[in-house]
């Protein structure tokens, strides 16, 4: 059968037409399953933010005693925690919920993060007691300490809040505008600080926050959906 001109251009506009009613139901179901993960997130306390945030430049020490920058964290997905080495409780479950959760991850699938544990207590920790302290979780894992002001910048822009160790506020909030936790070092003073995850995108910007308590399943579970 021969198309006529009108023939021709009536089946190429149903065709056009076709197309756009495919696109448009795969954005929706993108649309649909965006929002599902979303949800799924927040159950399990992920919330990714709807735009990025940019930090600020800073320099601090790694357990190595070698100088830390924000460029250090481009190119690698990074979970950033702040805490200090003589935190009886909620540090070292943290820190060992990140372990097993470092560990679940498949060496061969799986993107591996940068971990980082950032001390709130920076006129005792330094780079030789953060590399000792790390050593009892994961030898890959990175202690940040160094200059107080430089922590307490990074420390706002993640929104830590913590206290210095007479419990005065010396950062500022928590996501839900209160600490997470109060610690008491040998008796003698409190320091207090939050127990949030801050994520960091590979580009360097604060990308997502995974909220206490962390369990190492969910952790593997949201990482992975972070990263996809």
């Amino acid at each position: 059968m021969v198309l006529t001109q009108k023939r021709k251009t009536a089946l190429l506009a149903f065709l056009a037409f076709d197309f756009l009613v495919v696109v448009a139901l795969s954005v929706l179901f993108q649309m649909r399953s965006e929002r599902q993960i979303a949800v799924e997130l927040r159950e399990i306390g992920v919330t990714i933010y709807p735009e990025v945030r940019v930090l600020s430049d800073f320099r601090l020490l790694d357990q190595q005693g070698e100088f830390f920058t924000n460029a250090d964290f481009q190119g690698h997905w990074n979970l950033v925690f702040f805490g200090f080495t003589n935190c009886p409780d909620i540090c070292p479950l943290t820190m060992a919920e990140l372990s097993q959760f470092y560990a679940g991850l498949d060496s061969d699938k799986d993107v591996k993060p940068q971990v980082f544990l950032v001390t709130v207590d920076p006129g005792q920790d330094t780079p030789e007691s953060m590399a000792a302290y790390l050593a009892n979780y994961n030898e890959e894992f990175i202690g940040l300490a160094g200059d107080p002001e430089q922590i307490a910048q990074l420390a706002e822009e993640l929104y830590v809040g913590y206290g210095d160790a007479t419990g005065a506020a010396t950062a500022s909030h928590d996501h839900d505008g209160s600490y997470a936790e109060v610690d008491m070092i040998d008796g003698d003073y409190l320091i207090e600080h939050s127990a949030h995850i801050s994520v960091i995108n590979p580009q360097g910007d604060y990308y997502a926050v995974m909220r206490a308590p962390h369990r190492d399943q969910d952790l593997i579970t949201a990482f992975r959906e972070l990263v996809k």
